[in-house]
């Protein structure tokens, strides 16, 4: 993950804060309806929303609360993909800004209404069926390749150059998303499970014998 991702902390930015309430505000949850309709009509998937929060500058990032991320990356995408224009956006917004109880478009489409619902129920599927050799089968020994930046990766920063075994060798092949930058997980590849001894990962904590396991795609991996 990116610096602002890692989730054990970062130091002197204080402890994390875990907000265990899903919407502070009404306006969250009308914001989480807008994107659910984005993904299940198929204008927009997870990794686009991370691609444009995690493309923000740290500090900015920092700043903000999620849902304000949110709205940010979800205004910049319709607005570059000309579902809106700046101009549109910007003179809605106003309108609404100044009169808070004015009412909001209530004009419903049920075919867009079906499939959104089918999307909650069986979501975003990442599995791809074509053939793949994959270059590592299980109890390999695999050291994790120190990637260089992108806008977005699905490897965990303290797993970078780290070494661990092959546990699980996934059948098939997996898709992260083909649209947006990434690390190399734009092609579909394997996918392994890895386990990794977290003395191996932490030195400066007591040996208990614990382990870590880690979904990677095959770019990230090498032979040890």
């Amino acid at each position: 993950m990116k610096v602002q991702h890692f989730l054990g902390g970062i130091e002197n930015l204080g402890p994390v804060a875990v907000e265990k309430r899903v919407f502070v505000e009404p306006w969250e949850a009308q914001l989480f309806a807008v994107h659910t309709t984005m993904m299940g009509t198929g204008i927009w998937a997870w990794p686009d929303l991370r691609v444009l929060a995690e493309g923000m500058n740290p500090l900015d990032y920092f700043k903000y609360r999620y849902y304000i991320k949110w709205l940010g990356g979800m205004c910049k995408f319709l607005t570059s993909k000309n579902y809106i224009s700046e101009k549109e956006l910007e003179e809605r917004t106003r309108h609404f800004l100044e009169n808070p109880d004015a009412p909001l478009p209530n004009a419903g489409d049920n075919d867009v209404t079906g499939r959104v619902i089918d999307y909650f129920y069986t979501g975003a599927n990442p599995y791809r069926d074509v053939a793949v050799a994959p270059l590592f089968k299980v109890g390999d020994t695999v050291r994790v390749k120190d990637m260089p930046p992108a806008v977005h990766t699905r490897l965990p920063g303290y797993l970078r150059t780290k070494v661990g075994v092959i546990d699980t060798v996934y059948k098939g092949a997996y898709l992260y998303a083909d649209n947006v930058p990434t690390d190399g997980i734009c092609t579909a590849q394997p996918v392994y499970l890895v386990k990794f001894k977290t003395r191996d990962l932490w030195s400066d904590i007591p040996d208990k014998g614990d382990v870590l396991y880690n979904d990677c795609f095959e770019v990230y991996l090498e032979a040890a």
